[in-house]
C-alpha cells in the first residue's frame, strides 16, 4: 500500500475515532472513489446508515456493489442483500455465492436459504443442507435454525421432525448466547 494511502486511512480512522464524522466520510469517501475496496465498503455503510452524511441507499448499493466486484466479502453479503429487497434474487443468489466462496458466514446461510426455497436458484435441499449445515457448524445461529425449520417440516424425512424442534432450540439458545456477547457478530446475521 502507498505511504500516502495509509496515511490518509489513518487520517480518516482517527477522524471516524474523534467523532468527526463528516469529515471522516469524505476522506473515506475519496479512497473508496480511488478504488480501495475497505473503503468502499465502509462509506457503503455509513451511507446506509446515514453516519457522517445523508442517508442514500441506492448510492449505499452502488459502493457495495464495486466492492463486491473485487470480490469483498460484506460488498458482496449486503448488495445481494439490496438486490433481494428489490426483489433481484437470482441476481443476489450469485452475490451471495461469491461471499459464501470466501467462507462468509452470513452468505453461506443466505446461500443456503435461497437454495431450499427456490429464491432466484432451482430447489436443491440437499445442497442447501450442504451448505445450511457447514454454516452452522460455525455457529451461524440463523443457519442452524433454518436446518430446524426444514426438518420440523420434515424435509429430510419424518425421522429428522423431532431433531428439527432440538435444532430451533438451540439455534434460539446459541443466538441469545451469542448477542450476549457481542449482538453484531456475524453469527447472528441474517
Amino acid at each position: 500500500m502507498h505511504a500516502d494511502r495509509e496515511e490518509k486511512l489513518v487520517a480518516a480512522r482517527k477522524a471516524y475515532a474523534d467523532g468527526l464524522l463528516y469529515l471522516a466520510f469524505d476522506l473515506y469517501q475519496v479512497q473508496a472513489d480511488e478504488g480501495h475496496v475497505e473503503s468502499q465498503v465502509f462509506v457503503a455503510w455509513m451511507l446506509s446508515q446515514g453516519v457522517g452524511c445523508e442517508k442514500d441507499e441506492s448510492q449505499a448499493a452502488a459502493y457495495y456493489e464495486r466492492a463486491a466486484v473485487h470480490g469483498h466479502p460484506l460488498g458482496c453479503f449486503y448488495f445481494a442483500r439490496w438486490l433481494t429487497r428489490a426483489g433481484e434474487h437470482a441476481k443476489a443468489h450469485r452475490f451471495y455465492a461469491m461471499g459464501a466462496e470466501k467462507r462468509h458466514l452470513p452468505s453461506m446461510f443466505r446461500v443456503g436459504y435461497s437454495l431450499a426455497h427456490g429464491k432466484g436458484v432451482s430447489r436443491d435441499l440437499q445442497r442447501s443442507y450442504e451448505v445450511l449445515k457447514e454454516a452452522a457448524m460455525h455457529g451461524h445461529a440463523f443457519a442452524l435454525r433454518e436446518l430446524g425449520l426444514q426438518d420440523l417440516r420434515g424435509r429430510r424425512g419424518i425421522v429428522w421432525q423431532p431433531i428439527g424442534l432440538v435444532e430451533i432450540l438451540a439455534a434460539v439458545c446459541w443466538g441469545f448466547m451469542v448477542s450476549m456477547v457481542n449482538d453484531d457478530s456475524d453469527l447472528l446475521i441474517s
